[in-house]
């Protein structure tokens, strides 16, 4: 007996947005934009009370630029030894740090 074997086609996200759209899907999306938005029934769909156990999209990255800032050396060492018990550069996770501090600060 022959065995089958599938192959497994990996496409980066620019290929995909590069595709060209069929006939169809573009009559299929011209449809849907020229649909009321009350006509749209969206019953079905759960209404989002926490984000508690959601995840960033794993294929989203932010747009970043470089900054100069300068921060106390023990403040920079605490970070490096910080860093290495959770085993991520000490940049990534002094940008973390801010992170959530800012988000922290716009809740408020």
């Amino acid at each position: 007996m022959k065995k089958t074997t599938r192959k497994i086609r990996t496409v980066t996200m620019t290929q995909v947005v590069a595709q060209k759209l069929t006939k169809q899907q573009r009559v299929e999306i011209a449809a849907l934009a020229a649909m009321p938005t009350e006509a749209i029934d969206t019953s079905d769909i759960a209404e989002v009370t926490t984000l508690r156990g959601w995840m960033r999209n794993p294929l989203y990255r932010p747009v970043t630029r470089p900054v100069t800032i300068r921060l106390n050396a023990p403040d920079i060492a605490t970070a490096q030894a910080l860093s290495k018990t959770r085993g991520m550069p000490y940049q990534t996770y002094i940008k973390m740090l801010l992170h959530d501090a800012l988000e922290r600060e716009l809740a408020k």
